[in-house]
């Protein structure tokens, strides 16, 4: 995987330019010689083709101002659809090309929603997977297995027990998104499912001796000659604003780090959730985390939905989930623009602002395979 650095002024709109210039077949072109050279010329064209023809359908859809809150929520899941199409052909192998795609799309989204009999939205409305049509493929692409969690058909009745395990509620999948976890509790009534960490650094004997070494393995040696079989473990405290959680909390969520313990911060005099990461000791700790981090929020970890914590999937299963009540819910829906469900409209305007400034930097980097870091000018990380 490759580097871009971007440095402007104006870091989303150069953003947007990097994303918008792969309306171009010539530049698709490139950029799918360069995730797999040894394309034959047929296949390249109809690939670029395809791939030009989604990105440019993708930012029609995003560049949709006028309208409601409604108006917005569909063209943003419209938005993510295509560029999900987009990152399939450029991703994909020969035989992932625009018609063959379609083949998927036929059957449908792949994605299903059904309301519970237990609590209030957004925590009764419930999502599911299946085994055909777009999102299958999709994530058959990404090599991100869900089929474990997948239903042959959708659900027509309330889950049962054995179902419900296998359903995200739109409730905790808005409680992953990273940037969100400073108004979880406000907007939800509960904690985030997504948490800002950094590494603590022990100054005092609280670990003792056994653990000392293996917490200072990696910063006393080269971490460049040890072999990824040693070892070692690093304290990771989460680090949380507007909200509270407990380590028994912490630890019920299955996060890779383990062993969480209430520990007074000594700096803040807070009590935060501190825990135990192991990792190669040839890697800082951060590189064996799936961190997240935007202008929105800093680096974060998720807790998994369906096996996995892929930060574009989530947010298009929540478009895709708000974009069925927008349609097909008036009732529902009237109860968040103007009832008492309001605070939920608060809400999702909070969030489309995280779509439109968070996601295009993501679909960039999806669809090139390469990472981008944008950088603002001026700035300590500046260019001199």
């Amino acid at each position: 995987m490759k580097s871009e650095h971007i440095y402007a002024d104006n870091l989303a709109e150069v953003v947007w330019l990097r994303l918008k210039r792969l309306s171009s077949h010539q530049l698709c072109a490139k950029v799918i010689l360069g995730r797999l050279p040894a394309m034959s010329e047929p296949a390249l064209t109809e690939k670029a083709a395809g791939m030009a023809w989604a990105v440019r359908s993708a930012v029609g859809y995003w560049e949709t101002k006028s309208g409601g809150l409604n108006a917005r929520v569909l063209s943003r899941y419209y938005a993510l659809l295509q560029m999900s199409i987009a990152e399939q052909i450029a991703a994909g192998d020969e035989t992932s090309t625009l018609p063959s795609i379609q083949r998927h799309t036929e059957q449908g989204h792949g994605l299903f929603t059904i309301a519970a009999d237990t609590e209030g939205f957004p925590a009764n409305y419930l999502v599911g997977c299946m085994k055909s049509g777009h999102f299958a493929a999709y994530c058959k692409t990404r090599k991100m297995p869900v089929d474990e969690f997948a239903f042959e058909r959708r659900l027509r009745k309330p889950p049962n027990e054995a179902e419900r395990v296998r359903l995200l509620s739109l409730a905790d999948l808005l409680r992953r998104v990273p940037e969100l976890q400073s108004v979880t509790q406000e907007y939800l009534g509960t904690y985030p499912l997504s948490f800002h960490v950094s590494k603590r650094h022990i100054s005092d004997f609280e670990l003792q001796l056994d653990q000392f070494g293996a917490s200072t393995i990696g910063s006393l040696l080269d971490t460049k000659s040890l072999t990824p079989e040693l070892k070692t473990k690093s304290t990771v405290t989460i680090c949380p604003v507007g909200y509270e959680i407990t380590a028994a909390q912490a630890n019920a969520l299955g996060l890779p780090i383990k062993d969480f313990k209430d520990a007074k911060d000594e700096i803040s005099d807070v009590t935060l959730p501190t825990g135990t990461l192991e990792h190669p000791a040839n890697e800082h700790w951060y590189q064996a985390l799936d961190l997240h981090k935007s202008g929105y929020c800093g680096s974060s970890i998720m807790v998994p939905y369906w096996g996995i914590h892929d930060i574009f999937t989530l947010h298009f299963v929540i478009l895709y989930a708000f974009s069925i009540v927008t349609r097909y819910l008036p009732n529902l829906w009237h109860e968040i623009e103007d009832g008492k469900l309001d605070h939920l409209r608060s809400l999702l305007e909070h969030y489309l602002v995280i779509v439109d400034n968070v996601l295009p930097k993501i679909a960039l980097e999806r669809l090139t395979g390469d990472s981008v870091y944008a950088v603002q000018s001026g700035s300590i990380y500046g260019p001199t």
